[in-house]
């Protein structure tokens, strides 16, 4: 479920910008879901250790794939309204005229993250619940591991861009940017939020 719903949902964030993209998140959306739930299963259990929690290793582990397994479910149950908006938002027709890219990103953006919290909110309030951790530890941990999971995702996604793109900015063109600086100086995926919500400059 975590590959075909990951998937399917890339396929649609990618159809926005044409049949390339979306059969490259095919492969790049799974990618970023199975590196960031690695990454998050590490983190996860050094964070309950470090709060005082006991919870075993491979419990742990269970529960991260548990977590983007889930996340992958509530997205895939998206891709259709997804592919709706690619087909019938305005496309960019300039550098600067970008249609309805932005708008696109942002609803994405905040679908992942409201799915994310869902989904680690629920499985991590169900393990968490066998534990005699106290209501504020618990609220602790999750709050914790919902900031892990946001900087883990979003640095993972910045690393791997451009999964949407814009069709008329040349660099759009890539497979995968890594580590390079976008135009304004851009370096991480907060930065990006940042110019998404705001748009310094205009």
């Amino acid at each position: 479920m975590l590959f075909l719903g990951s998937a399917s949902y890339g396929f649609s964030i990618g159809f926005f910008h044409s049949t390339t993209y979306a059969l490259r998140n095919l492969i790049k959306f799974p990618l970023l879901i199975c590196v960031t739930a690695s990454i998050c299963a590490m983190s996860y259990f050094l964070v309950s250790r470090l709060l005082g929690a006991r919870i075993g290793f491979f419990s742990v582990q269970k529960l991260s794939l548990d977590i983007f397994a889930g996340i992958s479910l509530l997205l895939a149950s998206l891709s259709v309204t997804n592919l709706f908006l690619a087909l019938t938002l305005d496309p960019p027709s300039s550098a600067v005229e970008l249609g309805g890219y932005r708008f696109f990103q942002g609803f994405n953006i905040l679908l992942i993250s409201i799915c994310g919290s869902l989904a680690l909110i629920r499985e991590g309030g169900q393990l968490l619940a066998a534990q005699d951790l106290g209501a504020k530890r618990v609220s602790a941990l999750i709050l914790v591991w919902l900031a892990l999971s946001l900087f883990v995702g979003g640095q993972g996604a910045w690393y791997l861009r451009p999964f949407f793109g814009v069709s008329t900015h040349p660099h759009f063109q890539e497979f995968c940017r890594g580590t390079q600086i976008d135009e304004g100086g851009i370096n991480n995926f907060f930065e990006a939020v940042y110019h998404l919500v705001f748009q310094p400059g205009h």
